[in-house]
């Protein structure tokens, strides 16, 4: 028996949802026209390609393709199913989510026969939180965890934000109250919470609670949560001087990826965007403190330098970045780090050193220190001239003049290889123009320079060229990834990386009038029985067979089907039937249709005759394409004196030639004009 959601609650969800506000919450959207523009989470976008449509209630990239609805987005953005998506999107709009048993219903409830790996992993760290929290407030237990949150002057509204908590200082805390309240021990094992005793020579296939033990004892524990406030791991930092490591946290799982990780982002998103700077630090009191000194902007790395996966999460919500660092040497080597972040993104990123060599937690716990802590991050200087400073430094302890410049080839290689090559023409020109002033030399020759080393960085890990010879006669179908994807036995398989310009235009082509054919239909369902140039109707005309591509094939079959049988299609309950059973690749394709409309017609979602016209210039490539591979057939066959399509030699049974010639000539009477796929869409 599974959990079905009601078909009706669905629906309600649906409507109670905009998407421009579920989408702005984790993207920073600019209103663009009549909908709304922002980096594309699905990719490293570094120009706004993702466009919002609160009319439509539906978001699509036209650079990667990823589209759908709010329901999708949930589901990818958040890597969660679809009964999750509902449920949290429910929960958004205090709407209650009303499950039935059964084996039948909507088709909403849990595939398979027991959770997921990744819904384990999440019910354990939730039944851990509350553990933990209740072992802080414990009376006798607690007590040591109270005190030194107390020595660091948190305040129980941090402690509540942030969810602090206390693991007990015995081996197997945890895993009694596991035992005693029937947890799953699987999750809490795959969540790296407990870890198995040393196992005897038979050990025991099914294990209990008893082999295991506690990975977090006698330890301040920090939970870490996602952006949207789910926790995903756990950091414990010792309350004994004798205990190490300082700091134990959780391992790497299916739901915790430390370089993509920022402490404290679910609580600083908001102000983040509101501020379009997001400010780094290197620990977690670090962070409490800021928060809890009014900087609400503020998130920590666990323990690993800045990632461009990082930035890549920081650049949905922020324009700039601002790190916090020692002035030791390991600030300066992150200070390094920075420095290709801020050639090869898209993000200022600025670097400060708080006054005296203060940490944060110091600073903010002083009188004036929320004032003096603001006037460093807005005096923070950018990456670049923070190294650039170093550099002078350097140089100006070098007395020799072979010394200087081997410092200034040497930093030059450097920045060639950190990506300057990748670097904008903008952030290029400032590069050359900083240098030459350090160095003292034109910008001209910092530019040869520049160009001659990025040029041998560029050289270092250029990967051999891929060629393949492919007929320009053939009548082909291109797939993704290396997938053999042909529609017919017909069409060859080429891959688009080694197709020719000329049948790459054609294809695209094709493709396009596919997704306009699907597009239409949606946008006018009385189209399915339009009359074509050819006096039929498209329902009689046009089938699954004349389509090239897998993926819209089956888009469309489904939609041929619905209509087919008299039923209604829309874009936003097609969107939801495929978000709910898992089907992205098809909602990307329907959100791109649909696009493909309003750019044929103009936008705004077009006239309906409009529509009208270029369903029928759609759906005639496609029978134009489809005769012209007839045609290749016989002319085939012709040739080597089989039937169209085979391989047999001159002489082999089949039609005589005189036939096959009475064939070849009555396709060229009834199709004049061969193929003018290009023309599509213009």
């Amino acid at each position: 028996m599974r959990m079905a959601i009601r078909e009706d609650i669905k629906d309600r969800v649906q409507q109670a949802t905009d998407i421009v506000r579920l989408i702005g919450e984790q993207v920073a959207l600019r209103p663009k026209g009549k909908e709304f523009a922002g980096l594309c989470p699905f990719h490293d976008d570094k120009n706004p390609s993702m466009q919002v449509s609160p009319a439509k209630q539906i978001y699509k990239c036209f650079s990667c393709g990823a589209g759908g609805d709010a329901f999708s987005f949930v589901m990818n953005y958040h890597k969660m199913n679809f009964p999750e998506a509902i449920k949290h999107l429910a929960e958004r709009a205090g709407i209650e989510v009303v499950e039935e048993q059964g084996a039948g219903g909507s088709g909403f409830g849990d595939q398979g026969s027991g959770p997921s790996e990744r819904k384990q992993i999440a019910g354990a760290n939730g039944q851990a939180v509350a553990f933990f929290r209740a072992l802080l407030e414990h009376p006798e237990h607690g007590q040591a965890a109270r005190d030194y949150i107390d020595r660091r002057g948190i305040s129980q509204r941090m402690v509540a934000e942030f969810q602090i908590g206390y693991a007990p200082d015995r081996w197997d805390g945890l895993v009694q109250t596991i035992q005693s309240k029937g947890w799953d021990v699987e999750g809490f094992e795959l969540a790296g919470l407990i870890s198995p005793r040393k196992q005897s020579q038979t050990p025991d296939p099914s294990p209990q609670t008893h082999d295991f033990y506690d990975r977090l004892r006698h330890r301040l524990i920090f939970p870490i949560f996602d952006a949207i406030g789910r926790p995903i791991a756990f950091g414990g930092r010792k309350l004994r001087e004798e205990d190490e490591p300082k700091y134990l946290n959780s391992p790497e799982t299916k739901l915790f990826n430390k370089s993509a990780t920022l402490y404290g982002l679910h609580l600083a998103k908001k102000p983040i965007i509101d501020q379009k700077t997001a400010v780094i630090v290197e620990g977690y009191t670090d962070v409490i403190a800021c928060h809890q000194g009014g900087a609400r902007n503020v998130v920590a790395t666990l323990g690993t330098a800045l990632t461009g996966e990082h930035v890549r999460e920081l650049r949905r919500y922020a324009e700039k970045v601002v790190l916090i660092f020692d002035a030791d040497e390991a600030g300066q080597k992150a200070a390094d780090r920075a420095v290709e972040l801020f050639l090869t993104g898209d993000m200022d990123v600025a670097i400060a050193v708080l006054p005296d060599g203060q940490d944060p937690a110091d600073l903010m716990s002083q009188e004036d220190g929320p004032k003096r802590w603001n006037r460093a991050v807005a005096t923070a200087q950018d990456a670049l001239a923070y190294q650039f400073a170093r550099l002078s430094e350097q140089m100006d302890g070098t007395t020799t003049l072979t010394g200087r410049q081997k410092l200034a080839d040497a930093y030059l290689t450097r920045l060639a290889q950190l990506g300057l090559g990748r670097a904008g023409t903008l952030r290029r020109a400032l590069v050359v123009q900083r240098l030459a002033g350090l160095l003292h030399m034109g910008e001209q020759a910092v530019s040869d320079l520049l160009s001659r080393k990025t040029a041998a960085a560029r050289q270092a890990r250029r990967p051999a060229p891929l060629t393949a010879p492919m007929s320009e006669n053939t009548d082909v179908t291109v797939g993704e990834e290396g997938q053999d994807t042909r529609g017919g036995e017909s069409e060859e398989y080429v891959p688009a990386e080694v197709a020719s310009a000329e049948t790459r235009r054609r294809l695209k082509a094709l493709e396009l009038a596919e997704r306009q054919v699907i597009g239409c239909l949606i946008r006018d369902n009385q189209r399915f029985t339009q009359a074509l140039a050819d006096g039929r109707t498209f329902d009689e005309a046009v089938s699954s067979a004349d389509f090239i591509t897998p993926d819209n094939r089956r888009l469309f079959e489904r939609v041929f089907d619905r209509l087919g049988a008299g039923q209604a299609v829309t874009l936003k309950g097609l969107l939801g039937d495929l978000a709910s059973e898992d089907e992205q690749r098809l909602s990307d394709i329907l959100t791109q249709a649909d696009a493909d409309v309003d750019a044929a017609t103009g936008g705004g979602g077009g006239r309906m005759d409009q529509v009208g016209t270029v369903l029928v210039l759609a759906a005639q490539a496609l029978l134009d394409h489809h005769r012209e591979a007839q045609y290749r057939k016989h002319k085939q066959a012709l040739a080597t004196g089989g039937e169209p399509g085979g391989t047999g030699a001159a002489g082999a049974a089949g039609p005589d030639s005189a036939q096959l010639l009475r064939r070849m000539i009555e396709h060229r009477r009834d199709n004049p004009s061969p193929v003018r796929i290009a023309r599509v869409g213009k």
